[in-house]
C-alpha cells in the first residue's frame, strides 16, 4: 500500500476556519468517493519548520499502488470536480507518494 501525502496552503482570502470547513466538508466528500481509496486523513498543521513554509494542512490518502492513485485522481467525473473544488480553497499544494516498507518500534525492533 502507498500513501499520497499533500501539503496544502489555503487561499490567502480565506480564514483558517473557512479553509478547514471546506477541506474537511465538501472536499472530503469528493475524496471519499475516489475509486480504490483505502484510507483518508486530514491533519491541521500547528507550525512549520522552517516557519516560512506556512502549510495549513496535510492530506493523506491510501491506495494499493501509485498507479491506482493516479487513476483515481484522473478518473472523470472526479478529475473535473476536484479541479473545480480545489480552486475554491487551495492556494498552493505539493504532493508526494510514500511507501512504508518497515518501521522502527519504540522497543528498537524493526517491523516489516
Amino acid at each position: 500500500m502507498i500513501r499520497r501525502v499533500s501539503f496544502i496552503r489555503r487561499r490567502s482570502d480565506l480564514s483558517p476556519q473557512e479553509f478547514f470547513s471546506h477541506w474537511t466538508g465538501r472536499h472530503a466528500e469528493i475524496i471519499r468517493q475516489l475509486p480504490g481509496l483505502r484510507g483518508l486523513r486530514f491533519s491541521r498543521v500547528d507550525r512549520c519548520v522552517p516557519a516560512e513554509a506556512q502549510w495549513d494542512g496535510v492530506g493523506e490518502t491510501w491506495f494499493d499502488s501509485i498507479a491506482d492513485a493516479d487513476r483515481a485522481f484522473a478518473t472523470d467525473p472526479f478529475r473535473e470536480i476536484l479541479i473545480e473544488d480545489r480552486a475554491k480553497f487551495i492556494g498552493e499544494a505539493h504532493s508526494c507518494y510514500i511507501e512504508e516498507p518497515w518501521a522502527y518500534l519504540p522497543d528498537g525492533v524493526s517491523q516489516r
